[in-house]
């Protein structure tokens, strides 16, 4: 049985259209499926808890396949009570698809969903975690629940840019006629021009005795996978099944070079310039001299000034 998530918003109304001919995929291999319909009152993360819990309290195997972005996984990972016996596909429809970028994921959701069908591909991969903290948090005035990521997880700039992202209303608009892109380019301009450099502490591995201490730092992304933000390779080296997170930190570097320096992350190549540097840890901290924003898969819910990231190695169960 497939539970098959459908958002008929995506893609900027398509995703009903989408499932239309996905349908008809699933009913020509004769494949059993039951299909959910997000809402704004009934949303991704609500129905795949219950889903979930149903199969959990009978013991039974549950495939959730999803129409959606990096988001939507994203949301699904902070509601699942259990990854035991449970299989996801992602069928790409969102916007950056950073996850199918790095497992090589076709973007013709009727090739996947058919691949699934009759020739899947299985592997696991590490589910991440972050803890965050500030100062009301530390007073007990606040509490912050931890959250998942599947692609990364990053503290500082690129976090500002999504959280300014997501509350800009030229966004639905432009995604509409296919430039998207412009608000992140647009968005991220302003963030740089507004952004304050900050002193920083990364330990890794819990090892206090080799703190990195860290000025005029813009951000540090952890990463899971290779890319993020919609197909920035921050992560080159990156192994989603490794049980390590690859650090990608961002300081001591102007704001005019940085415009220069930012695209070469296209190819992964950003780490020749001083000031950006590369870690690998199974755990790792920051602590920062100010709170900033933090993000998981793009999605922003709280500013820190201390964020505590690690691995479950393979938790999660691919099928594509």
């Amino acid at each position: 049985m497939y539970h098959i998530i459908v958002n008929p918003a995506s893609q900027s109304g398509k995703g009903i259209n989408i499932w239309k001919r996905l349908e008809q995929i699933l009913i020509d291999h004769k494949a059993e499926y039951q299909v959910y319909f997000t809402q704004k009152d009934n949303p991704c993360g609500d129905i795949v808890k219950s889903v979930c819990e149903e199969a959990e309290s009978r013991k039974e195997e549950i495939h959730i396949v999803l129409l959606g972005g990096d988001g939507t996984v994203n949301e699904v990972l902070q509601v699942i009570p259990s990854f035991e016996n449970l299989k996801i596909t992602v069928i790409p429809t969102g916007s950056s698809n950073d996850l199918a970028r790095d497992l090589i994921i076709s973007d013709d959701p009727e090739e996947v969903l058919t691949h699934m069908l009759e020739n899947p591909t299985s592997m696991r991969v590490d589910l991440g975690n972050v803890h965050c903290e500030n100062s009301l948090v530390r007073q007990g005035n606040m509490a912050i629940p931890d959250r998942r990521f599947i692609v990364s997880t990053g503290i500082g700039y690129d976090a500002a840019i999504c959280e300014e992202v997501e509350r800009s209303k030229l966004k639905p608009f432009l995604n509409k006629i296919g430039l998207g892109k412009l608000v992140y380019l647009g968005v991220a301009l302003r963030q740089l021009a507004a952004t304050k450099y900050i002193t920083a502490e990364i330990t890794l591995d819990g090892d206090e005795k080799t703190i990195i201490h860290l000025d005029r730092v813009l951000f540090v992304a952890g990463m899971n996978h290779r890319f993020e933000g919609g197909g920035f390779m921050f992560g080159p080296h990156a192994n989603n099944h490794d049980g390590i997170i690859d650090l990608c930190s961002v300081s001591k570097i102007s704001k005019s070079k940085i415009l220069r320096v930012l695209p070469t992350a296209y190819k992964g190549e950003h780490f020749r310039f001083d000031g950006i540097d590369p870690f690998r840890a199974r755990k790792y901290t920051v602590r920062t001299s100010e709170p900033l924003w933090v993000h998981t898969d793009g999605e922003v819910r709280t500013k820190a000034d201390f964020v505590s990231v690690w691995v479950d190695k393979e938790l999660i169960h691919l099928v594509y």
